[in-house]
């Protein structure tokens, strides 16, 4: 690495003097430890909130009753925040570990300055209100959904919006503070956003009716583009994570499913499928990720990113 790639990274540290110098290594190096630190993390936690809860670890038949409990929580349970919680705890665990160990950085080199981005937070926050919003509007014109009802915001909106902040930062400081933070070190911009897209789709390949059409894995892989290509640019978290966020809540809020997961804990308008244009219009079971539309859209809107940010620098 370069005197002047280090000076913009904030790393002092030269290649030539990491445990590790390819990228991409890191990177596959990480997705292990990632792994096993989230299964000790999750399974203590897990463990602790039973014995809290006063359940016999001694009775099977208990332990199986509490475990089909979880499996069952929405996005409003307290035990789902709980869990969120536990799993960013393991992420950062993991990439200190990485930063520390590896990269020879301080975690904040992931992208964590908050120093002048209060712009870049309202602004992600507000694009992904006018695309999911832009979304709605389409299909509802073209006649893909039928508005049933206006359901208005509940008490459980709070915890729901602490919860998907949680999550969306937790991918966000994975998939791009880590992963694609690394993979550019070895490669260029496009190479290392469609690595680090396949990975952060694959991660959502178990979801509900992923695999009903093509376009719900194009979408999460256009999706990781999105969300990465400012990254590539900036390499700071907090646009990507507020759309990220916002992307999540504000399907909930419009009453889509996310990524495959029915919502209605904090939905504020009800409708359905009209059945009346194919699922690859209207998303189908998988919700508006599903959708052709989506995908369209967010391929134009990475584009329209990496334009600003090329333009910016002319």
């Amino acid at each position: 690495m370069s005197k002047l790639s280090d000076a913009i990274s904030g790393n002092s540290n030269s290649e030539s003097s990491l445990p590790i110098n390819q990228g991409w290594l890191r990177a596959l190096i990480f997705m292990p430890i990632w792994f096993l630190t989230i299964m000790i993390f999750v399974g203590l936690g897990t463990v602790a909130m039973m014995m809290i809860a006063g359940v016999d670890m001694t009775d099977t038949a208990a332990v199986e009753e509490w475990a089909m409990g979880m499996e069952g929580m929405g996005f409003a349970s307290p035990m789902m925040l709980v869990m969120s919680l536990l799993q960013i705890t393991a992420s950062f665990a993991s990439i200190w570990f990485m930063m520390t160990i590896f990269n020879k950085e301080p975690l904040t080199n992931i992208g964590l300055s908050i120093k002048d981005r209060g712009q870049e937070m309202l602004v992600g926050l507000g694009a992904a209100l006018l695309f999911i919003g832009g979304i709605f509007f389409i299909l509802w014109i073209l006649g893909a959904i039928t508005v049933t009802g206006v359901v208005g915001l509940k008490p459980e909106v709070m915890i729901v919006s602490l919860m998907l902040f949680v999550a969306a930062f937790d991918e966000e400081i994975v998939f791009r503070g880590y992963v694609l933070n690394n993979l550019m070190d070895s490669m260029n911009r496009w190479w290392a956003l469609g690595i680090s897209s396949a990975v952060f789709a694959l991660m959502h390949a178990g979801n509900p009716n992923v695999w009903s059409t093509f376009v719900p894995m194009s979408e999460l892989f256009a999706a990781g583009f999105i969300l990465g290509i400012s990254y590539t640019f900036t390499k700071n978290l907090w646009f990507p994570t507020f759309f990220h966020f916002g992307w999540n809540f504000f399907q909930g809020l419009f009453g889509f499913e996310i990524s495959g997961l029915k919502v209605d804990s904090w939905k504020v308008l009800a409708h359905e499928n009209s059945g009346q244009v194919p699922d690859i219009i209207s998303g189908g079971s998988f919700g508006i990720e599903g959708s052709v539309i989506s995908l369209t859209l967010t391929i134009l809107g990475t584009y329209a990113i990496y334009r600003y940010y090329t333009d910016g620098q002319q």
